[in-house]
């Protein structure tokens, strides 16, 4: 009952909040660990976007429906998301970190749209193929930029939007 009231707290804390931080690194193409002023050492989903997976598993699999593209092809795209994410946010690079209604998922992690300068990485990350919109309603702020971003990259045929196979 103290974690869940804690919890709660610092969920009201942090709603719709901008915070200064720092990439600790890069884990997956939307998923970092960063020091967050408030928070921390903490794990963090970049809200609204879902990048391929590096591993077959459950999640990858439903991308291979999702994407029309075979397991293997998944997982590379999965590495380049990753590579690409580490291009944009290099270790010790400065963010801003940006919550918005629901501030924390049900794995604990930070829910958050990163901000380096006056750019969404969210947003370029969809924008170049590396991920797909992937909203959960009430976290929806800026879904209309991921909307056109991803209609972007379609029409580009970029990443995880170009023909198969792709390497």
């Amino acid at each position: 009952m103290k974690r869940l009231l804690i919890f709660f707290i610092l969920a009201g804390f942090a709603l719709g909040g901008i915070y200064r931080g720092q990439v600790i690194r890069v884990i997956d193409g939307d998923t970092i660990y960063a020091w967050v002023e408030g928070f921390g050492r903490v794990k963090i989903r970049l809200i609204g976007i879902d990048a391929p997976e590096r591993e077959i598993g459950r999640h990858a699999l439903r991308q291979t429906r999702r994407w029309h593209k075979p397991p293997d092809e998944i997982a590379y795209l999965g590495w380049k998301a990753k590579q690409f994410l580490k291009t944009l946010l290099p270790k010790y690079s400065k963010i801003k970190v940006e919550t918005d209604v629901e501030v924390f998922d049900d794995y604990g992690r930070l829910l958050a749209y990163i901000w380096k300068g006056e750019k969404l990485i969210n947003e370029i990350m969809v924008r170049e193929g590396y991920a797909s919109v992937y909203t959960f309603p009430p976290n929806v702020k800026y879904v209309e930029r991921l909307i056109k971003a991803q209609k972007e990259a379609q029409m580009e045929e970029k990443g995880i939007w170009a023909p198969s196979p792709i390497y």
